[in-house]
């Protein structure tokens, strides 16, 4: 028996919950998707933002969509240290 996993990689991206979407977009607002992603439901939106940390900025961080329960930013470990993250 075989199964197919689909595989998708990026560097830096974020998933934003509803109340963080509506925190940086306004009320109501909805993702504007762009790319299918590999994942079955997956899209990267039109939609960027500003990761500020203590020591830099990543600008122009892709989100991901549709909406997490949870908000979560996946950054690589090289991108963290740039910004002051350990």
């Amino acid at each position: 028996m075989s199964y197919k996993v689909p595989v998708g990689l990026s560097n830096k991206h974020l998933h934003l919950s509803a109340a963080d979407l509506e925190k940086l977009f306004g009320k109501g607002y909805e993702l504007t998707p762009v790319k299918d992603l590999k994942q079955p439901g997956q899209f990267a939106a039109d939609e960027k933002v500003d990761i500020v940390g203590p020591k830099g900025t990543l600008k122009g961080v892709r989100v991901l969509g549709p909406v997490r329960p949870e908000t979560q930013v996946e950054i690589s470990k090289t991108d963290a240290r740039v910004i002051g993250i350990d």
